[in-house]
C-alpha cells in the first residue's frame, strides 16, 4: 500500500482526534512530534514507501543511525507509528499492523540520574529554615518528592482542591501519565499533610482551583509555579546543603524515594511499583541496581 502525503496527513489527523481524544495534552504533543518525524521520513521516500514490516524496520534504523536519537526516543516514536497502524487496521485501511513486530532499541537498564543517601535526604529536609513562606513551600515540595515520590509535573499541576486532609488517610489527587483527569491518589502522612495545611493557612483568597504551591515573589505573587522555578528552588537547597554532584537534580528526589523504599525499608518491589505509578515492574526493578555508595550516584 503506497502512502501519499495527503492520505497520511488525513490518517494522522483522524488518529489524533479519535484515538487521542481522552489523552492529556502532553501525550498528544508526544504523539504529534513523533508522527511529524514519520511524515518527514515518508515524504523523502514517497515513491517507494509502503506499509510493510521491512519499511518500518528501515524507519527504525533511520531514527537510530541517521538521526542518532536515543533508545528511549526511538522506542517512543515507533510506539506512535505502531498505534497509528493499529488505528488503520481498526478502520479497515490495513489488514495487518506492519509495525507490530518491529521493536524499539533496548532501553537503558540503569538510571543515569543520581540518588541521595539516607543521610543526605535527612540533611536536606532538616537544613531548610521555615522563617519565610517561600522556604516553607520549598520544604513541603521536597518532602513530597522524597517521601511520596511526587513528580515535578505533579507539583506544578496540583491544585488546592486536589489535597484532602479530612479522611483517615490524607491524600493528593494526581493525574496518571497519559491521562487527562486526576484519578490517582498519593497518600501522605498525617504529619506532612498537617504541614501542608499550615502552609495553606498562610495564604489568602484560596479556591479549589488555586495552585497548591504558588509563587510568593512580588512579580508573580500567588501564580502557579513553573517546572523551571521548582527546579531552580530545589537546586538552590541542594547546593546550600552541599549536595552538588553533577548527576543530582530535582528529579533525583523522586528517584531517591523509590531507592530508599527498596533498599532501606525493604519494601516489596510490587508495592514500590504502585507507589511510583509505574506501568511496568521492570521500570521499578531498575532501582534495585542502584548503589548510593557508587561515585556515579553519590560522592
Amino acid at each position: 500500500m503506497k502512502v501519499s502525503q495527503a492520505d497520511l496527513q488525513n490518517d494522522i489527523d483522524e488518529f489524533i482526534s479519535v484515538y487521542l481524544k481522552d489523552k492529556s495534552p502532553d501525550t498528544k504533543g508526544t504523539y504529534q512530534r513523533a508522527l511529524r518525524e514519520f511524515q518527514r521520513y515518508v515524504a523523502l521516500r514517497s515513491e517507494t514507501f509502503n506499509y510493510t514490516t521491512e519499511h518500518i524496520l528501515h524507519y527504525r534504523n533511520f531514527l537510530s543511525l541517521e538521526k542518532q536519537f536515543s533508545a528511549v526516543t526511538v522506542s517512543t516514536y515507533l510506539t506512535a507509528v505502531r498505534r497509528l497502524c493499529d488505528f488503520l487496521v481498526s478502520k479497515g485501511s490495513l489488514q495487518i499492523n506492519p509495525a507490530k513486530k518491529v521493536k524499539g532499541n533496548r532501553r537503558p537498564k540503569t538510571h543515569s540520574i543520581g540518588v541521595l543517601t539516607v543521610k543526605e535526604a535527612e540533611l536536606l529536609k532538616t537544613s531548610i529554615p521555615t522563617d519565610k513562606i517561600q522556604s516553607v513551600r520549598d520544604l513541603l515540595m521536597i518532602r513530597l518528592m522524597l517521601e511520596c515520590a511526587v513528580s515535578e509535573h505533579e507539583l506544578v499541576s496540583s491544585n488546592v482542591g486536589d489535597f484532602n486532609l479530612n479522611d483517615a488517610e490524607p491524600y493528593l489527587f494526581v493525574k496518571p501519565k497519559g491521562k487527562s483527569a486526576k484519578t490517582d491518589k498519593i497518600f501522605i502522612s498525617m504529619k506532612l499533610a498537617s504541614s501542608i495545611q499550615r502552609y495553606l493557612s498562610l495564604r489568602s483568597n484560596l479556591e479549589g482551583s488555586s495552585p497548591l504551591f504558588a509563587s510568593h515573589g512580588p512579580n508573580r505573587k500567588d501564580q502557579r509555579l513553573t517546572t523551571r522555578a521548582i527546579r531552580y528552588r530545589i537546586k538552590h537547597w541542594l547546593e546550600k546543603t552541599g549536595i552538588n554532584r553533577q548527576n543530582i537534580s530535582a528529579n533525583s528526589l523522586r528517584h531517591t524515594a523509590a531507592f530508599l523504599w527498596l533498599t532501606r525499608d525493604k519494601m516489596p518491589v510490587e508495592d514500590v511499583k504502585l507507589k511510583m505509578r509505574h506501568g511496568m515492574i521492570e521500570t521499578t526493578e531498575i532501582y534495585l541496581s542502584l548503589d548510593s555508595n557508587q561515585p556515579n550516584h553519590t560522592s
